[in-house]
């Protein structure tokens, strides 16, 4: 009598989502939730799913940062300036 394999579920890895396509996905978000009227439930739902890719596109954005900062090292030290903000 044959052994019977055992299959072991495996998780696939998760597909990475672009900044972009995050940022695109936000603004469609905030484009709809804008526009039209849903019952409280699906407009909290919406919410969250708008402050979870905020967080998403941050990290990126922070991992970015730490990334050129690395390019820019010089003499170990690292050459950065400010961004500066524009005023009114």
């Amino acid at each position: 009598m044959p052994k019977s394999k055992k299959y072991r579920k495996t998780k696939m890895p998760p597909k990475t989502v672009s900044f972009e396509e995050n940022l695109e996905k936000l603004k469609e978000l905030v484009e709809d939730l804008e526009s039209r009227d849903f019952p409280l439930k699906e407009s909290l739902e919406k919410f969250q799913e708008g402050v979870d890719l905020i967080k998403q596109c941050h990290k990126e954005l922070e991992t970015t940062e730490l990334k050129i900062e690395t390019i820019l090292k010089k003499d170990g030290k690292i050459i950065t300036n400010p961004l500066k903000k524009e005023t009114d």
